[in-house]
């Protein structure tokens, strides 16, 4: 399929559709949910869009570095360009990434949450990042994208002038907010539709868009749309696998193995859970590659290793104290430690769904060095599935806790297979099962 048919049969078109057209340049629009329902994955999905209609984007994000959001932008643009059978992809992907430039706020709010907290001090960055990228790139942007803002703490003021500044740009303005509570199941029109966190400033928003969870899916719901007292009912869903925007109105594709060939497994290449998932990739073909580091007492896998160096280590810094909070346990008796943690924030910073085998606790954390794996899944809104070897069963996380899952699959191109040392018969026959749900049968 050529780009052009791409566009036009995009679900986007519905989204555009039903926005009257758009958000439209100089308007503000925000996409609220809970933390880790898909606010990211849509926003990248709107900044696609635009990018493959040759528009200009400009993505801030105030809560992931710049790996992060690309390997977003990557892991979604491959699901599309493999579902649709895009023509020259390797081709549209240079012109993508000529039209985007990617900004990171995180140090700067690593004091605090990623937020707009300090209005004026906040607006100051977003000035500051796009008068940088005027004056030493010559960008000018048609869509910018502010991913992690802190509406709870917002003024007035501070969200009236974004509206100025998009103005001022002619540039469409898209925001992403998270609300702990959700509107009724049948939107009313007007700010009593709306989320607390957005409701004060209901007036000075062009357009909000709701994501819902519902039945195992992520609903779209238009809460406002200009200044269209008739809003129209969105007919649109995140799914859940590769949190793609599809039509609801589409039939789903049928369930068919999926080429192993066109899938890739990151991991660790240590003995046990990731060694199993090492071999499994061998046997069904799928490309293989385990970041490690000199001198790993555990590596046992030979295929696709890749020997991380100081500088690329340093890339993956936690604080061992950081990381223990996270985990409510210390870490610095387990060996090696601040290396495997390294090396696991290369797996899971390129991996697009992520699957642990261990043990989950009670506090929610996986057991053991692994469960930072988990973490960082969990820290960066990954869809992440864990296998508990003493339960039997599979759990993913949905946002706010774990469920049970009869049956995960490998959807993302690229994955994580990572998991404990301690492997039992249960788990490796989880991770082989999860080969064969996905692909069936290993090739002859």
């Amino acid at each position: 399929m050529y780009r052009k048919e791409f566009n036009e049969r995009s679900p986007m078109r519905v989204f555009e559709e039903s926005l009257q057209g758009g958000l439209g340049r100089g308007n503000v629009g925000v996409v609220v949910a809970r933390p880790g329902v898909g606010k990211t994955a849509l926003l990248v999905q709107i900044a696609l869009d635009s990018l493959l209609r040759d528009k200009r984007v400009l993505h801030i994000s105030n809560g992931q570095a710049v790996d992060h959001v690309r390997a977003y932008y990557d892991e979604i643009f491959n699901d599309l360009a493999i579902t649709h059978q895009l023509a020259q992809p390797q081709m549209v992907r240079l012109e993508i990434e000529r039209n985007r430039l990617i900004y990171s706020h995180l140090e700067a709010t690593a004091g605090g949450p990623p937020s707009s907290r300090d209005g004026s001090a906040s607006l100051e960055r977003i000035e500051s990042t796009l008068a940088f990228a005027r004056e030493f790139a010559q960008f000018e942007p048609d869509l910018v994208i502010i991913d992690g803002c802190d509406f709870e703490e917002a003024t007035r003021e501070t969200v009236a002038a974004l509206g100025k500044l998009a103005d001022k740009l002619s540039a469409e303005l898209w925001l992403s907010a998270t609300t702990e509570e959700y509107a009724a199941e049948t939107p009313l029109t007007g700010p009593d539709s709306t989320p607390t966190p957005l409701r004060r400033f209901f007036d000075l928003l062009s357009v909000i868009v709701l994501l819902r969870p519902a039945d195992g899916t992520v609903h779209l719901e238009l809460l406002k749309d200009h200044d269209n007292g008739d809003v129209s009912e969105l007919q649109l869903k995140l799914d859940p696998a590769t949190m793609r925007v599809v039509d609801e109105n589409v039939p789903p594709r049928s369930r068919q193995p999926k080429n192993p060939r066109r899938f890739h497994l990151v991991s660790g290449g240590a003995r046990g859970a990731e060694a199993t998932f090492g071999r499994c990739a061998e046997q069904w073909q799928v490309r293989e590659t385990h970041y490690s580091f000199e001198g790993h007492p555990g590596l046992e896998r030979t295929r696709g290793v890749v020997v991380l160096g100081e500088d690329e280590l340093k890339k993956g810094d936690f604080s061992l104290v950081y990381a223990s909070h996270r985990l409510d346990r210390p870490l610095s008796e387990i060996p090696d430690i601040k290396r495997i943690l390294q090396t696991m924030w290369h797996q899971i910073t390129v991996a697009g769904q992520v699957f642990v085998i261990g043990a989950l606790q009670d506090n929610g954390t996986v057991r053991g060095g692994t469960g930072w794996g988990a973490e960082l899944a969990r820290l960066w809104n990954k869809p992440v599935c864990v296998f508990d070897q003493e339960r039997g069963s599979w759990y993913r996380w949905d946002g706010t806790e774990w469920r049970t899952e009869e049956s995960p699959v490998i959807e993302r191109t690229t994955f994580a297979g990572i998991g404990t040392t301690r492997l039992t018969d249960e788990g490796a026959k989880a991770i082989r099962r999860l080969f064969e749900l996905s692909f069936g049968p290993p090739p002859a």
